[in-house]
């Protein structure tokens, strides 16, 4: 440990050069990608991505690329250039987004990372945040286990529970790929997940994670108005081709033998499972697919917040350790009033970005986010308290607990991931409503048997009574 607080000490002194990039957050149909072209306009900047459906070819209307015609010329890295039946993992992004951040900046251009999906924004940005990536593959995977990984998510689960439970207690038991993920590090290098994981918050400790000098842009709009403007978005695409481009979809689909997992690659789309059953029998409303993706839409985007507020500001206050020497402070923009968007988003979002440049990451001295935000924006404190899996010491609150009443999507009994997240399920609306059903079930039972109970009386009563009137006879 005397050695890594010296290492910390050397760390913290001694900056190492880093180059620059600008990563743009927030939900989605918030605003992201125009900010992203009027940055790029600004600050002589080109654009990757980092949503994960946007990887895939066509589809332009459902996976929400910023049309051609609106980019004014900016060029978009990483975009447009994988198959329908091409899964496209974690590793290919990281190689490709990081040849496109080098060709950029070999041309003395800024890149500006727009995402997107979480785990790969962080896999690009943090060093070391891929369990297992600093540790050599010993062995390759045998016939046996590469079937193992590729079956069912119980049996991964189970195995992983048997060979690191530490680790499985981590993952959701339904979470396939980081299940998959952690189970395949454990073959192909004969370490549990769980004790890499450790050495990896310890090296935390040490450095910096930032692999370059680092501004985040959050643009963020209020709930109440987010979620009606992320109603009409999926009318209007609706109205742009959105049915064509998910009928074209559906007809790839019903060619595939055997049918793809639709938790995997493209089929993840919002609006391919929402529509799925009325493609195939034409028995559910039409108007239900378009409410279902609606529904998904706005869970997305508040996972997304969650995401930003809990797991990206959790890391990136780590950076508070190093005194934000490659930057890791995170600004929010107020995209809630779209008539607004030139004074409160572009104007702030540039004259931020132009000071970072010019002047280096510790220069910028506005405010992170505007005060009458400062109750949506996780401070320091929040961060310091709040419960996660992403700090030391985090292991000992691995563990699954399954609630008998409530059920999953696919029938089985609910599991909730830390008794936190289980204390906030019997909370929820969800647990109360089973409760309240099952109450009434049970008292409808009830009455069904008193009834029952009832017609057996009379029921005797009227035989007692045909007896006695045999006996007179």
């Amino acid at each position: 440990m005397l050695i890594r607080y010296l290492r910390y000490l050397k760390n913290r002194i001694i900056m190492q050069p880093k180059k620059n990039v600008i990563t743009i957050v927030g939900t989605t149909g918030v605003g992201k990608s125009q900010l992203s072209i009027d940055l790029a306009k600004a600050i002589n900047g080109e654009i990757i991505n980092a949503d994960s459906m946007q990887m895939y070819k066509k589809l332009d209307v459902i996976t929400n690329k910023h049309p051609i015609e609106e980019r004014d010329g900016i060029v978009h890295h990483v975009m447009n250039h994988i198959n329908w039946d091409e899964e496209y993992f974690i590793h290919k992004f990281n190689q490709e987004a990081s040849a496109a951040i080098e060709d950029i900046h070999s041309r003395g251009k800024v890149p500006i990372v727009v995402g997107g999906t979480h785990y790969y924004l962080s896999s690009l940005l943090f060093r070391n945040k891929t369990i297992g990536s600093k540790v050599e593959e010993k062995n390759e995977l045998t016939p046996s286990q590469i079937e193992l990984l590729d079956g069912p998510v119980e049996e991964i689960f189970t195995e992983l529970n048997r060979l690191d439970p530490i680790i499985a207690g981590k993952f959701h038991p339904q979470d396939r790929r980081k299940l998959r993920r952690a189970l395949e590090i454990y073959y192909t290098t004969e370490k549990k997940t769980s004790e890499l994981y450790l050495e990896q918050k310890y090296d935390e400790l040490e450095d910096s994670s930032l692999k370059f000098n680092t501004l985040v842009l959050w643009v963020y709009s209020e709930p109440d108005v987010l979620r009606p403007r992320l109603d009409t978005r999926v009318d209007k695409m609706m109205e742009i081709g959105a049915l064509e481009e998910i009928k074209e979809l559906y007809e790839f689909y019903k060619l595939q033998d055997p049918k793809p997992d639709l938790t995997r690659g493209i089929w993840q789309v919002i609006g391919f499972k929402e529509f799925l059953t009325w493609l195939e029998t034409s028995n559910e409303d039409f108007q239900e697919g378009v409410e279902k993706m609606k529904i998904r839409t706005r869970q997305y985007a508040k996972s997304q917040i969650k995401w930003i507020k809990n797991l990206l500001a959790t890391e990136l206050n780590k950076e508070s350790r190093f005194n934000f020497q490659y930057g890791g402070k995170m600004y929010l923009l107020d995209a809630t009033d779209l008539s607004l968007w030139s004074q409160n988003v572009r104007e702030i979002g540039v004259n931020i970005t132009k000071k970072f440049l010019t002047t280096g990451p510790k220069s910028v001295t506005e405010m992170q986010t505007p005060e009458h935000l400062k109750d949506v924006f996780p401070t320091a404190d929040n961060l310091e308290a709040l419960k996660s899996n992403k700090k030391l010491g985090s292991e000992s609150s691995w563990k699954h607990f399954t609630c008998e009443l409530c059920t999953d999507k696919n029938g089985n009994p609910f599991t909730a991931v830390g008794e936190d997240n289980y204390k906030i399920h019997l909370a929820g609306r969800r647990h109360k409503r089973k409760i309240g059903s099952n109450e009434r079930k049970r008292k409808h039972e009830e009455m069904i048997k008193l009834h029952n109970k009832d017609d057996k009386k009379d029921d005797n009563k009227d035989n007692k009574e045909l007896d006695n009137q045999e006996k007179l006879h």
